[in-house]
């Protein structure tokens, strides 16, 4: 039995040793495994700051983004107030010229309806022979009793008026 005894030491020395191997590998596959583990652990943590330094970033710039758009409207409103003023003052300042070149036109109207009439008065005063030529010069017949008009009588009415 020695032999089977020596054999079967051997076996388990051989045996202890296989045991002893696999037990550093098995440790030093652990340590890579935790190795690896916190390396993969870094670099999540890497990933999340960059992807929070990225959050940060688009945040900013949609912030940034907001108020420009937010100055654009400002300023979009204040240009259209602005328009609309100046719309109202053209439209105010068109229906003023035109009031005032109608008033004008009738007043001219008015002016050129009584020359007109004057026009007319003298025709008829020269048919009637109120007024006439004395030589080179207008002759008015004022009739023996004159009536005069004006301020100051510097007027004197024709003897017999125009009647229409």
């Amino acid at each position: 039995m020695d032999s089977s005894t020596e054999a079967l030491q051997q076996s388990l020395v051989k045996l202890l040793a296989v045991v002893d191997r696999l037990d550093a590998r098995n440790l030093q596959t652990v340590q890579r495994l935790e190795a690896a583990t916190a390396a993969m652990e870094q670099g999540v943590g890497r990933l999340d700051r960059g992807g929070e330094q990225f959050a940060q970033q688009a945040a900013h710039g949609v912030q940034w983004a907001a108020q420009a758009m937010d100055e654009q409207r400002k300023s979009l409103a204040a240009a259209r107030r602005s328009l609309l003023w100046i719309g109202a003052m053209a439209l105010l300042i068109g229906s003023l010229l035109a009031a005032g070149g109608t008033a004008w036109i009738a007043h001219r109207s008015m002016q050129e309806i009584a020359q007109a009439d004057f026009g007319k008065d003298i025709l008829q005063a020269t048919r009637d022979g109120a007024i006439t030529r004395c030589g080179d010069s207008l002759c008015v017949r004022i009739g023996k009793k004159p009536r005069h008009y004006g301020k100051e009588g510097e007027y004197v009415l024709l003897q017999d008026p125009v009647v229409r």
